[in-house]
């Protein structure tokens, strides 16, 4: 098995290189017609044979040189090395993946990142200037026109999401064979927008049915070579296991809100509009404490779902690794909530002790440099150099703070929760891909680059 089709073979499109989905589609829509569904073929139970566990192998050594090394280019580059370092970051965990004893490679390109983020800002501050002239002309317009720009990339961060995968899939290579979706990244941005709305109005208690149908869309998609992949994960199996999680993390702070409101007299809350309307922003007996019981309660609300996150990702991960099927090999994953809150609590344990050696080496510095400023003389505080003195300390100190923080988060959880993962998963009769044959298409890095130019914005 080769890689026998090279990139760059697609059309150029308006949107840069474009797939060359629609020219395999009608080829790929005979297959499916011909071949039974393999949600059906292989059922919710896979074959056994050839199975194997997937592991990997990257240690915090290696990932802390890279990482090193991006955030100060990126300093240097005023962020532009970041297309270079997310390449470099990906590689990293990519190569060091083994399927048994096999490798799987990335082989995606920064300067590919960096001409797709080139494109979609040329999208997306089109768009955000447009929003931000109909404002300066109407400014009574204002949340109409935000509430229009927040939505339209809403939007796009949902193609962003499909074509980035897309990208992503095309420079991953397995025994020398690389993945790709063929689908339309439009059509499925406006079934996620509509089933995320979907989501939002049910308060949470859709994402399973709607987790399952775009999982279902984005394993339909893709292939390995001429293996189509599904998707046979139900969204029944994800309520069950989630539902305790969501009435947990949801739920009850909902309730605890609502209790602490329904215990306030009415008087209490009259009291405040008048205390509010008299322009009193201190206010004292029964007052205040009803206020400190409600700013309690929402402080509790926002802390549980928080807690809660490492077991619903957990949850979530083993039920998306057990119903991914690819040609007639199958995922499974035995990985536990403990697992998860394992990685977290002791990253998090970890980070507060880096943390107060960070705290103890900047109070050294401002310490030190305070003191040789006060012994070189009373008027060095006041002079041109102290104050630029000062500002390039205070900047340095952010970067080393925020830097060295983010440095030890991704060491500490990042990693180690991905080798948690990866080590958890099994591929089920890996040997149904043995006589697997090339078939290509490339795809445009914008896609994967318009999610982070979307980010880059705020949005």
């Amino acid at each position: 098995m080769t890689d026998a089709t090279q990139p760059g073979s697609g059309a150029v499109g308006p949107w840069g290189m474009r797939s060359t989905a629609a020219a395999v589609a009608a080829a790929e829509q005979a297959a499916r017609a011909s071949v039974p569904p393999i949600a059906s073929a292989l059922g919710a139970s896979p074959p056994a044979g050839g199975n194997v566990r997937v592991g990997f192998t990257g240690a915090g050594g290696q990932l802390l040189g890279l990482l090193v090394k991006g955030m100060l280019l990126q300093i240097v580059t005023l962020g532009i090395y970041r297309f270079w370092f997310i390449t470099d970051m990906r590689r990293f965990y990519w190569s060091h993946t083994r399927v048994g004893p096999e490798e799987v490679a990335y082989t995606g390109r920064g300067i590919e990142l960096f001409k797709g983020f080139l494109v979609a800002l040329a999208i997306i501050v089109p768009i955000q200037a447009a929003g931000f002239f109909v404002v300066l002309g109407l400014p009574s317009a204002e949340i109409i026109v935000s509430s229009s720009v927040t939505i339209i990339f809403l939007f796009l961060s949902q193609y962003a999401a499909y074509a980035g995968r897309r990208y992503r899939l095309t420079r991953t290579s397995f025994r020398g064979l690389r993945l790709r979706m063929v689908g339309s990244a439009w059509t499925y941005a406006a079934k996620a927008f509509g089933l995320w709305i979907l989501v939002i109005l049910s308060l949470g208690l859709a994402y399973p049915w709607v987790a399952a149908v775009l999982e279902r869309i984005k394993m339909r998609d893709t292939w390995y070579g001429d293996a189509q992949g599904a998707f046979v994960g139900t969204a029944g199996t994800l309520f069950r296991r989630g539902i305790l999680i969501w009435a947990l993390g949801f739920g009850l702070p909902l309730l605890m809100i609502g209790s602490t409101i329904a215990t306030i007299p009415y008087e209490v809350w009259r009291e405040f509009g008048t205390t509010v309307a008299a322009g009193n922003i201190e206010p004292a007996g029964r007052l205040a404490v009803a206020i400190y019981m409600l700013m309690g309660a929402v402080f509790t609300a926002l802390l549980i779902p928080i807690l809660l996150f490492p077991a619903f990702q957990a949850v979530v991960f083993r039920w998306r690794m057990e119903g991914i099927r690819l040609g007639g090999a199958a995922l499974a994953s035995d990985f536990r909530i403990g697992a998860a809150y394992r990685v977290y609590v002791l990253g998090a344990l970890g980070l507060i002790g880096i943390g107060l050696v960070i705290s103890l080496i900047v109070g050294l510095l401002f310490g030190g440099l305070i003191a040789a400023m006060f012994y070189g003389g009373a008027n060095d505080f006041a002079s041109p150099a102290s104050g630029v003195v000062g500002l390039v300390t205070i900047a340095l100190a952010y970067l080393f703070v925020f830097g060295g923080f983010w440095v030890a988060k991704q060491i500490l959880i990042t990693l180690r929760l991905y080798r948690a993962q990866a080590r958890s998963v099994s591929v089920l009769n890996l040997a149904a891909l043995d006589n697997v044959r090339a078939n290509n298409v490339d795809a445009s890095a914008m896609g994967d680059s318009l999610g982070d130019a979307v980010d880059v914005l705020g949005f």
